[in-house]
């Protein structure tokens, strides 16, 4: 009877269950990047019988975060369970294309061994023939002929030759084959992502009322994924339409790689966190002072100083022509509430290696951009082309680096702040050589004199600008004078000093917006007065 039972159970084990050693793989077909992670979206289907089925599905990351797996499936089949675990013995397994790298290695490297044997033995063999030589010529000196050392002598030249050409031509064939080996040892390096990986393995237990192939949707959330937005900022003419080309950075390393999947980039991070943060009482106690040294740089200074700091940050982008417009067609923007989503309806590749890949997004066209120059002649003769854009809030532009081009020329990078506060969005879109300026000291307005127990400093700095393009621009120009931060010295600015625009008196910075027309040239004088106790030493 309990035999009769136990054949019974088997029979029902191999009618309700599918074996679990014939696992399914689950290939990614979705992809939402965030700026940070990535929720990925696999898909299989899951030949079913009546009944109880053991199924395991591979292909998953091995880098998930546990608690967002999500698992559906058709047909109504019930999941009683699923667990999700780390395969660490699919390391092992390679890829075809690796597979292939490395058995080419082995072959090549077979290779070079022979032909190392080969010029071993052919060393050898010149050694022998050499002392092979020797020796007949050594064994009777009485008895050999002339004949017999020029027959000695032929066979030795001949044959040194036959083995000197095998050397070379080994040589050859070693080094030849030694680059080889080296190039496909940097592409296995390069597909090493390929190569050693493990695997995300979902096994399930589920119920399906008939027999039936059944779709599986299994979703989750990876961190090993991000992308970076940067931009393309094309000026044809300061009376043209700017362009702004959008584009993203996206790379991943989740131990798989995304083979034409559906690929949507959102704006937004989940976050694991979501509690609202509540307000501590708020003790105050003694503490202990400590002084401190402040450093300040002057708004000039920060304008000129930007570009070039961009400049480091945007050392190794490559710049890139404009995305062909017809991608557009392809890209659906969604503004949500928390952030915006660009649906893009076209297959992408991306592969697991972690190196970044472009994606062109959308091409904004700016209207009305509105343009100036900058100018802090006491930093720097250049000449600074900016623009300012209103109403940037509606482009839903993120903070990035910007590649710049003007009249087709690329002009350096700049930053994109589209998290700032200001009405309008500023740019600075690099130098234009077309506006020169130049500053010089007034000799004749610059003295130093000592008038009883004080000492009196007077400079006094001629700017020139020239304005040599075809049309009239609008230059913003500033310049510094000291401040100062005791009673005892005193700072005046002098009559002849070109009146300004704005006089900052806090920063000591004045201001000059000018009008220039084509061809026109104008000229600022400023002068200033400090006096101080003559014992004193102030920096100048």
């Amino acid at each position: 009877m309990k035999r009769y039972l136990s054949l019974l159970w088997l029979v029902a084990i191999g009618i309700t269950a599918v074996a679990a050693d014939k696992p399914v793989i689950a290939n990614p077909v979705e992809a939402t990047v965030f700026i940070n992670g990535a929720e990925l979206t696999h898909k299989a289907v899951l030949p079913l019988k009546k009944g109880m089925n053991e199924v395991r599905i591979e292909g998953i990351s091995p880098k998930v975060d546990k608690n967002s797996i999500q698992v559906s499936l058709s047909d109504g089949v019930v999941i009683s369970s699923f667990e999700y675990s780390v395969d660490y013995l699919s390391a092992d397994r390679q890829t075809v294309n690796t597979k292939l790298l490395q058995d080419s290695i082995d072959i090549y490297q077979s290779q070079i061994a022979k032909l190392e044997s080969d010029l071993q033995t052919n060393k050898a063999m010149q050694e022998l023939l050499q002392t092979g030589v020797t020796h007949s010529v050594n064994v009777d000196r009485v008895n050999v002929t002339s004949e017999t050392i020029e027959k000695n002598l032929n066979y030795y030249y001949q044959r040194a030759q036959k083995l000197a050409a095998e050397k070379a031509s080994l040589e050859k064939q070693k080094t030849k084959t030694t680059e080889r080996v080296a190039v496909l040892k940097k592409q296995l390096q390069q597909d090493g992502t390929k190569n050693a990986r493990r695997s995300g393995v979902l096994n399930l237990s589920l119920m399906a009322e008939k027999n039936v192939n059944a779709q599986a949707v299994v979703r989750y959330f990876t961190d090993y994924a991000y992308w970076t937005p940067f931009y393309d900022i094309n000026v044809t003419e300061t009376n043209a339409p700017m362009s702004i080309v959008m584009k993203a950075k996206v790379a991943q390393t989740t131990g798989l790689d995304w083979d034409n999947i559906r690929l949507t980039l959102s704006t937004g991070t989940p976050s694991k966190s979501n509690t609202v943060p509540e307000f501590s009482t708020w003790f105050l106690r003694q503490q202990q002072v400590y002084a401190t040294t402040a450093y300040r740089t002057t708004g000039a200074a920060k304008m000129l100083a930007a570009p070039m700091m961009e400049a480091m940050v945007m050392d190794n982008m490559v710049m890139e022509e404009e995305a062909d417009a017809t991608v557009q067609n392809y890209i659906t923007a969604t503004e949500q509430t928390l952030n915006v989503e660009y649906a893009i309806d076209l297959p992408y590749t991306i592969l697991g290696n972690g190196k970044q890949q472009t994606v062109g997004l959308l091409t904004h066209k700016i209207d009305n951009a509105e343009y100036s120059y900058y100018s802090a002649p006491k930093l720097s003769s250049a000449v600074f082309l900016r623009a300012s854009l209103p109403d940037y809030q509606n482009l839903s532009l993120l903070d990035g680096s910007a590649n710049i081009t003007y009249a087709g020329t690329y002009y350096g990078s700049t930053f994109i702040n589209a998290s700032s506060v200001e009405n309008k969005l500023s740019l600075a879109l690099g130098e234009d050589k077309q506006i020169s300026v130049k500053r010089e000291k007034v000799a004749e307005q610059s003295k130093t004199k000592t008038v009883g127990s004080n000492k009196s400093v007077q400079q006094s700095y001629k700017i020139t600008v020239k304005n040599n393009k075809k049309r009239a621009v609008t230059l913003t120009l500033e310049e510094p004078y000291p401040v100062s931060t005791a009673k005892e010295i005193t700072v005046e600015l002098l009559d002849k000093t070109t009146k300004w625009t704005k006089n900052n008196s806090e920063r000591g910075i004045l201001t000059y917006e000018l009008n220039i027309e084509p061809g026109e040239s104008k000229e600022i004088v400023v002068g200033y007065t400090v006096k101080y106790p003559k014992d004193w030493n102030v920096n100048f």
